[in-house]
C-alpha cells in the first residue's frame, strides 16, 4: 500500500517524521510545488493536509484520477474563502509575513515537541501563498473522508464541517489543534479512523 501525503504550506518530510508507518506500506510526501507522477502501486490511499487538501483535490481532478478512500486533513478544496481561510486574511498573512508572524502561526497551529520547523525562508513561504493565491481556482470535493481537529485555529472546524456535510463525506473529529499530527501518532490513526 502506498499512502500518498500531500503536505502543507511550508512544511516538509519532517511534519510527519514521527509518524509510525504501517508493515507493507510506503509513504511518499509531496511538498511544494507539488509536482507528482501517478504512481504505479494499485492500492493508493492519497492524503491531503491543509494546503496539502487543495493541492491534492486538484492533482485527482487534473489527472483525471479515483481512488476508493481520498482523506482530507484540516483543510478543504476551496481553501480561499468562505469554506477555508478568508481572503482577508490570507492577503493580510502574505502581506505581513515575518519571523514574528510565523512565529505565531506556529501558535495557533497548536504544535507540540513532535513538530519540527521546516527549513524555509520568509521568502520561500511568501513565494509559496503568492503563487496559490496568483493560480488559485475552487477545486471540486473529491474527498471520502475527512479528519477535523475541533480547536482548528487556522482552518475552522466549523467551516470545514458544514462544507464537508454538504458534499456528503465521512467526518471524523478528533482532539487537538490544525497540527492534528500533536494527535495522531501513527499513519493507521489516520487510514483506519473512520
Amino acid at each position: 500500500m502506498l499512502l500518498l501525503f500531500f503536505n502543507g504550506w511550508g512544511m516538509d518530510e519532517s511534519l510527519v517524521k514521527h509518524l509510525k508507518i504501517p508493515k507493507n506500506t510506503r509513504l511518499e510526501v509531496v511538498n511544494y510545488p507539488y509536482k507528482i507522477q501517478v504512481p504505479k502501486e494499485e492500492n493508493i490511499i492519497p492524503i491531503g493536509y491543509s494546503f496539502g487538501v487543495y493541492y491534492l483535490a486538484k492533482w485527482i481532478t487534473q489527472a483525471k484520477l479515483s481512488f476508493p478512500k481520498v482523506i482530507a486533513i484540516n483543510g478543504t478544496p476551496e481553501i480561499i474563502g468562505s469554506n477555508g481561510i478568508f481572503e482577508k486574511v490570507f492577503q493580510t498573512t502574505y502581506r505581513e509575513l515575518s519571523k514574528a508572524i510565523l512565529k505565531k502561526f506556529f501558535k495557533n497551529m497548536g504544535i507540540d515537541q513532535t513538530f519540527r520547523r521546516p527549513n524555509k525562508s520568509i521568502d520561500e513561504l511568501k513565494a509559496e501563498l503568492k503563487n496559490l493565491y496568483n493560480n488559485y481556482q475552487p477545486q471540486p470535493n473529491v474527498f471520502t473522508h475527512a479528519l477535523i481537529s475541533e480547536n482548528d485555529r487556522i482552518i475552522s472546524a466549523k467551516r470545514q464541517e458544514k462544507y464537508f456535510q454538504a458534499q456528503n463525506t465521512k467526518i471524523k473529529k478528533i482532539n487537538g489543534g490544525h497540527f492534528a499530527f500533536a494527535t495522531l501518532k501513527n499513519w493507521r490513526d489516520i487510514i483506519d479512523e473512520f
